[in-house]
């Protein structure tokens, strides 16, 4: 996997994550295709509004010493809008373990931190799904790397039997998330932000 590692971009990217640990014993056959699925709006909406409230979260500690009424409507309204994307999540049938993740993410694989560890060699179905496309990608995986780190697990996956479809739906990933962060790194050189 080291070697293959350094063939392939890498970007750190957020994402929706589905995974499922298979069985050691079932059969290469009884595995489902890898492939690609059309994602709705209301399926990544769960996924978007998670990574905000951890934003939330933070700044409602801060607000809470500062303006404790304050807080407890904004924490309502947080609540109320949290009770709604259940109710449209609910209808989508989201899947197995639907999470917000920074990954670090190449056409061979990606790396993501759990708090738990994962034996090598462990087979893991996939679910991926990229908040500005339509389309998610159901992959196979292998663990090929669990590190502890800082209290929680750094898993490595090698993605495995990827159609050339999903390969290309990659790499265009990639390559538009390569090209905006170059982007926004002119553009604060230009505005001065980075010294």
């Amino acid at each position: 996997m080291e070697q293959d590692r350094r063939q392939f971009y890498r970007i750190d990217k957020w994402v929706a994550l589905e995974f499922q640990l298979l069985e050691a014993s079932s059969e290469i056959f009884e595995l489902p295709n890898p492939g690609m699925f059309k994602v709705t709006p209301y399926f990544m909406l769960h996924a978007e509004l998670e990574q905000i409230n951890s934003s939330i979260e933070e700044k409602f500690e801060r607000l809470s010493t500062l303006a404790p009424e304050t807080a407890e409507i904004l924490q309502l309204l947080n609540q109320k809008i949290d009770t709604i994307t259940q109710s449209l999540s609910d209808n989508e049938q989201l899947g197995f373990n639907l999470r917000s993740d920074k990954v670090n993410l190449s056409e061979g694989g990606l790396s993501f931190n759990l708090d738990n560890a994962l034996p090598l060699g462990q087979m893991i179905l996939i679910r991926l799904i990229v908040p500005e496309s339509d389309v998610g990608l159901r992959l196979m995986a292998e663990v090929k790397r669990c590190m502890e780190k800082e209290g929680q697990y750094e898993i490595g996956l090698e993605f495995l039997r990827m159609p050339e479809a999903c390969r290309t739906e990659l790499a265009r990933l990639i390559f538009r998330s390569q090209i905006e962060q170059k982007q926004a790194l002119k553009e604060s050189l230009i505005n001065g932000e980075v010294s």
